[in-house]
């Protein structure tokens, strides 16, 4: 697919090897020649001058015998030295630039080959002249070509991931998006995806670091579909029937009414709607299931951290499982600040608070924004929910 390439190079390579050698060449030739013709002009010029002093009565013919055998002895001495002179400049720089020539194509390929880029090339004539792939194995392979080419391209990681998340690479594609999130910044469709890829790899789980990428996909557009979609399956799996329903709704709200991604959505709402009128709706929140918290950061803690650091604040049930009852996330703009955690922030549906329960408060620092990753951590080990009482959670610890 390169071979025009080469071939241009060479083409290039040999028009400067000849910039460089003709000039050489064509000076020896000249050089030898233009002296020699030059002595022989004069020479004749001065066997006309004296035939014209002869003829004028200047000069004698045996004057002018002795003259010319002057002359011829003078031209044959002129041409010698000149003979040897151009020998002396044979031996000299002319080989240095021959040399100069002939290093020129190595110069070149080992320069291409250091600076250039032959694998982008490739690949953007792959993506200009040839066919459109036509499996999903195909287009992935494409894509990974194109990030290992260009490697801080968001959309493609963006892309890449989509593809992994099609063909149950979940895991991959959850690298393949966080890539994405990391180039592109924080893009509703790239938290969506991403969200989706670790729910889909942790066995239709939604973990805390998933939650908190729809919630923050929902606030920067609140009609996401894939967003909308993944909480109203959470909602379904889990018995919250109702929060299904109102997801789905949103979503459908969105979607033209004759497609068929609306009426699989419809499908699932007369599913979900069925249930309910069964019974099988969880129970109401309990109101006064509160837990009041004042979040701090220690001093100069903030100084230390960019702009995608973020503080999460969670619950969770220390004789259960380590997923969170209830969970928020705050910039660190955003602090110091007083919270309330309630059911309004469950992580799932089945898994509340209820007032009277006792549970374990953490605080985390998270430097580029993943509740798994933390460098700084405050802890309460026994806090009442529905207490009064507000909490204070002062972020200062270091992590290991």
């Amino acid at each position: 697919m390169m071979i025009d390439l080469w071939i241009f190079a060479a083409l290039l390579v040999i028009c400067g090897m000849l910039t460089v050698l003709w000039p050489i060449w064509r000076q020896r030739r000249q050089r030898a020649v233009d002296r020699s013709a030059l002595n022989v002009a004069l020479y004749q010029e001065r066997v006309q001058e004296l035939d014209a002093q002869v003829l004028a009565g200047d000069l004698t013919e045996a004057q002018r015998d002795a003259t010319l055998e002057e002359a011829s002895r003078l031209l044959l001495d002129d041409t010698a030295q000149a003979d040897s002179q151009q020998g002396t400049r044979r031996r000299g720089a002319p080989w240095l630039l021959v040399a100069a020539a002939g290093v020129l194509p190595l110069v070149v390929a080992a320069l291409y080959t250091t600076w250039g880029n032959p694998a982008g090339l490739a690949l953007a004539r792959e993506l200009e002249e040839g066919p459109p792939p036509t499996t999903l194995e195909e287009s992935i392979s494409r894509m990974e070509r194109m990030v290992q080419v260009q490697p801080e391209n968001g959309e493609a990681w963006y892309m890449l991931g989509r593809g992994y998340i099609n063909a149950q690479e979940f895991d991959l594609a959850v690298l393949a998006l966080g890539n994405s999130l990391e180039r592109l910044g924080e893009r509703p469709e790239v938290l969506a995806q991403l969200a989706q890829a670790r729910y889909f790899a942790a066995g239709n789980e939604l973990d805390a670091p998933s939650v908190a990428a729809l919630d923050k996909a929902l606030e920067l557009d609140p009609q996401e579909p894939t967003a909308l979609g993944l909480l109203g399956i959470a909602a379904f799996e889990s018995g919250d029937f109702q929060g299904a329903i109102d997801f789905w709704q949103r979503l459908l709200a969105g979607m033209p009414a004759d497609s068929p991604g609306a009426q699989t959505i419809q499908g699932g709402i007369q599913r979900a709607q069925q249930r309910l009128s069964a019974g099988t709706d969880v129970a109401p929140i309990d109101a006064t299931a509160v837990i009041r918290i004042q979040l701090e950061l220690g001093e100069g803690i903030a100084e230390q951290m960019g702009e995608e650091a973020v503080l999460f604040v969670f619950a969770r049930d220390p004789q259960g499982p380590p997923m969170p009852l209830a969970a928020r996330r705050f910039r660190l703009s955003e602090l110091p600040v007083e919270v309330d955690l309630s059911p309004a922030d469950a992580m799932l549906p089945e898994a509340r608070l209820s007032a009277g329960q006792r549970v374990q408060l953490i605080a985390r620092l998270s430097p580029e924004g993943d509740a798994m990753q933390g460098s700084h951590e405050a802890k309460v080990d026994d806090v009442q929910v529905g207490s009064e009482q507000r909490i204070l959670l002062r972020v200062e610890q270091p992590l290991p």
